[in-house]
């Protein structure tokens, strides 16, 4: 072995696979870093988060959906979890679906219970804060 290369089953070593038994790396795995790796998945964790425990807060009867302005108090949270998933399925519009849910977990202040009971207004607003703050991958 000549002294430039690494030990064997330490990282930087170019030989096969055969020579290290056990399961394979996570890095060795095709596909999964392109997949999943570059995405804002916690940024849309928090706001699809955030949107639920809106929802869940508010379980209103029948009188308060027929009130006026009932439609908004689960049109804004239902509104937050979709951003939240197109933020991890569709990364490509990233910054403009981080806008839409900061705007309307902002909104939820007003229309649901302070935003049920500010946990989920802070929620939105750190996922959408988390994406539209997050650097594309540069390329290496």
């Amino acid at each position: 072995m000549a002294p430039s290369e690494p030990a064997p089953g330490r990282p930087g070593d170019t030989r096969a696979r055969a020579a290290r038994p056990g399961p394979p790396d996570a890095r060795e795995r095709p596909g999964r870093r392109d997949r999943w790796g570059g995405r804002p998945f916690g940024a849309g964790a928090a706001l699809v988060l955030g949107g639920a425990e809106i929802l869940l807060v508010q379980r209103a009867g029948p009188a308060t959906l027929l009130a006026s302005g009932a439609d908004v108090r689960y049109a804004l949270p239902l509104l937050m979890c979709l951003c939240g998933l197109l933020l991890v399925l569709h990364p490509g519009g990233r910054r403009a679906y981080a806008v839409v849910g900061v705007l309307a977990s902002l909104g939820t202040w007003v229309a649901s219970d302070l935003g049920g009971f500010l946990l989920g207004t802070t929620l939105g607003l750190a996922g959408g804060a988390l994406a539209t703050g997050r650097a594309p991958d540069r390329a290496e």
